[in-house]
């Protein structure tokens, strides 16, 4: 894969997911996948799909394609390269305010430099605290301070909209910072998935629940009952660890 100074341009969650379908075939099987074994992974209703997406990352400097070859697709940078080709131009060596959401960042850090050092994490969009929605930004990154956080591992921020969580101190307009996971414990904060869409919660698993919907996601507002749900219908996204806000 090519090496460059230049700015990547960013890429979609679905031109992303792409490029890492190819980036998997072709070091699993040596070979770059055929349109139609992508077309059957994605569920595309046609070639016209595969192409157009093809079309995009041809455009964007990721891929190229020998037309007169079948299975022709070259990789020229992986779907990692924008995010640490972001962060290889952007540094910083003044410590931020807690409420600092700048765009620029270092990144590895050691021991030593944790105070004054940040990191960028994925800005995701928002989610509720009331009812839940979900609106994903691409490519969008904020800065929170390393030693914010003990694990800087798979991070991402959401802002938060709604008052369904103000007696645990967080408050429409506040961004969330929030640890991937599929699995919480009762009691754990987290963020869940319903129906596509997102809110943050308290989560307990009621696993004797007679009606089958034992998962509760309870508020922390006295005006607000607490929701519950078959585990089918629940996904967790993440834990929230912690938060910021700017006055």
């Amino acid at each position: 894969m090519k090496k460059t100074n230049q700015p990547l341009p960013s890429l979609t969650a679905k031109e992303k997911s792409v490029l890492q379908f190819i980036e998997a075939e072709l070091v699993s099987k040596g070979i770059s996948p055929s349109y139609q074994e992508i077309c059957d992974h994605f569920g595309f209703a046609s070639f016209n799909s595969v192409q157009n997406y093809l079309k995009q990352l041809t455009a964007k400097g990721y891929v190229t394609i020998n037309p007169n070859q079948k299975r022709a697709i070259q990789l020229l940078h992986s779907a990692q390269d924008f995010h640490q080709n972001l962060i290889e131009r952007l540094q910083v060596t003044a410590e931020p305010s807690r409420s600092s959401l700048s765009h620029q960042s270092s990144p590895r850090f050691s021991e030593n430099d944790k105070h004054a050092k940040v990191l960028p994490i994925p800005f995701l969009g928002r989610v509720a605290a009331g009812a839940p929605i979900e609106r994903v930004n691409e490519n969008e990154f904020i800065e929170i301070p390393l030693n914010l956080v003990k694990n800087s591992k798979d991070l991402f921020a959401l802002r938060v909209e709604g008052d369904s969580m103000i007696e645990e101190g967080i408050f429409d307009g506040d961004t969330l910072v929030v640890q991937s996971t599929k699995i919480a414990r009762d009691g754990d904060l987290v963020v869940a998935g319903i129906d596509q869409e997102a809110t943050v919660k308290r989560f307990f698993n009621k696993s004797k629940a007679a009606d089958n919907k034992s998962i509760e996601l309870r508020p922390a507002n006295k005006r607000l009952t607490s929701m519950f749900y078959h585990p089918s219908q629940v996904e967790i996204k993440g834990l929230v660890k912690a938060l910021l806000r700017s006055y």
